[in-house]
């Protein structure tokens, strides 16, 4: 379940703002729920401590009137949860691209425009907005539960998902491990075996210095003794673990 807070200064603005999220999620059955729609920031701030649902929060950039505005709502917001999602409201054009310039890592950004207040009714324009604003959410909670690993290099930490790894290579001249993906290369100086015992049963040693991702297998050449994986790449397999590798291919 999502939870959706609403902050808009205007109460206008906010009632149809409400209006519109409970028709959006009723008619695309999301499951989510408007937990609180408010105009004052402090209510919004005292009513995220009674829950601890994932979170969206619609908040107007302005908030005329109160002591804070709605950057520095986001900025509690986060402080308190960096994985609450945040979705600024506003009516100028030029503040509404200044929304990803405050490093609040917002997810995205709705222009009012007074015909939507002013018909009082579902806008096609505001509809795709909220469909776009829902899909990332959707990624989002994708990525959360997706397997990861953190790879240290010296200071530097990479959360890497499992489904992304292609295959891990140890590099003896150079004492380093390489992790490909599909899109990058990652070094690090873990052993192959520390980074070995953080992966699932999808993982095998071809030889004593590769691993590789099993679901990403294609085909084998047994004579040659290569296997052949997504984003062509290949590997060589050992005499050894050669039996091995046929036959987890042949139960994938």
């Amino acid at each position: 379940m999502l939870d959706i807070y609403i902050c808009e200064d205007i109460e206008i603005q906010l009632k149809y703002i409400e209006k519109i999220l409970k028709e959006y999620i009723a008619c695309r059955k999301k499951d989510a729920r408007i937990v609180a729609a408010k105009r004052d920031p402090e209510d919004i701030l005292s009513e995220i401590s009674k829950h601890s649902n994932p979170a969206v929060f619609f908040i107007d950039v302005q908030l005329k009137g109160y002591s804070i505005d709605g950057f520095e709502l986001a900025k509690r917001l986060k402080k308190q949860n960096n994985e609450h999602s945040i979705v600024f409201l506003t009516s100028n054009d030029k503040l509404a691209y200044k929304v990803f310039e405050y490093e609040l890592d917002a997810l995205d950004y709705i222009i009012k425009k007074p015909q939507y207040f002013c018909n009082n009714a579902e806008n096609p324009e505001l509809s795709k907005r909220l469909d776009n604003i829902f899909e990332k959410l959707h990624n989002i909670d994708l990525q959360k539960h997706k397997k990861s690993i953190t790879i240290s290099n010296g200071s530097i930490l990479t959360k890497l998902f499992l489904d992304d790894i292609i295959y891990i290579q140890a590099v003896k001249r150079i004492h380093l491990v390489e992790i490909y993906s599909y899109n990058r290369v990652i070094s690090c100086r873990q052993s192959l075996k520390s980074i070995f015992e953080l992966l699932t049963d999808r993982y095998i040693y071809v030889n004593k210095s590769c691993i590789v991702n099993m679901d990403k297998a294609n085909s084998l050449d047994k004579q040659n003794r290569y296997l052949y994986l997504d984003g062509e790449f290949q590997v060589e397999i050992s005499y050894r673990e050669l039996k091995n590798v046929e036959k987890v291919l042949n139960n994938l």
